[in-house]
Order: structure tokens, then sequence, then C-alpha cells
């Protein structure tokens, strides 16, 4: 048997509130009822994560594509298919990211309209990154 992470997760959270939260009290009831809200999280996360990041990681080499035509430079030549191990996938996000990093200090020093077009797209994809990493069960 192999255990489907999302739903052992959410079993797991809703076994913590329903039948351990009701038998302690205080601050250890408040210790596992952030356990059981961690494990929504970590499921959540689980299910989505390889998909939020062949997505990110596409469009930040679409913008970084398009940088080098901008300024020159060289393009970002690595098969973004090659590993979709999670661990590989964050390890190409972290790698897109400072690339991003390097271009947009470099078109914010220029004015004009391509750079300036190019810089608001890089925002706009770092804006739909934090919205993609939203937790949809946490509450605070």
């Amino acid at each position: 048997m192999r255990p489907f992470v999302p739903a052992a997760t959410a079993d797991l959270a809703e076994r913590l509130r329903t039948d351990i939260v009701p038998e302690v009290a205080g601050f250890r009831a408040g210790n596992v009822g952030m356990t059981a809200a961690m494990l929504d999280m970590i499921g959540q996360e689980w299910d989505r994560a390889a998909a939020r990041l062949v997505e990110e990681n596409s469009a930040m080499r679409a913008l970084l594509v398009r940088g080098a035509a901008l300024i020159g430079g060289p393009q970002p030549l690595d098969d973004p298919n090659a590993d979709l191990h999670v661990s590989a996938l964050e390890a190409a996000n972290e790698a897109l990211r400072q690339g991003l990093i390097t271009l947009q200090s470099t078109i914010e020093e220029r004015i004009d309209d391509e750079a300036r077009a190019l810089d608001e797209a890089i925002w706009d994809e770092l804006r739909r990154s934090v919205e993609r990493r939203r937790i949809a069960s946490a509450n605070f």
C-alpha cells in the first residue's frame, strides 16, 4: 500500500482535532491544534508543489529569455523537465530567482520602455508566485 499524502495528513489532522484535543487542555491543546493545522498545510503543499514549481520555473525562464534578448547574455539552456523531483525543481527555482535578481538589477538602471516593461513583468510574476504559495488552510 502506498499512502496518498494529502489524504493521510488530512486523516491524521482530523484524528488530532477530534480524538486528542478534547483530552488535553490549555497549552497542550493549542499545540495539538497547531500540529493538526500544520498537517493540513503539509498535505496541501505536497499535492501542489511540483505543479507550482513547474509553473514558476517556466515563467521565470521566459522572463530570463526576454531579458537576454533585451540586454544580451546567456539564456537558460537546461531542460525544465529533466528532473521533476521537488528537490530538483526547488533548486532550479532558486537558481532562476537568482537570475531574475541579477537581470532586474541590470534593467532597473535603464530608462527605456522595454526595460521598464520587463521590470514590471518581473514584479507581476513575483506577485503571482506569492499567490501560488498561499496556503488555503492557513489563518495567519
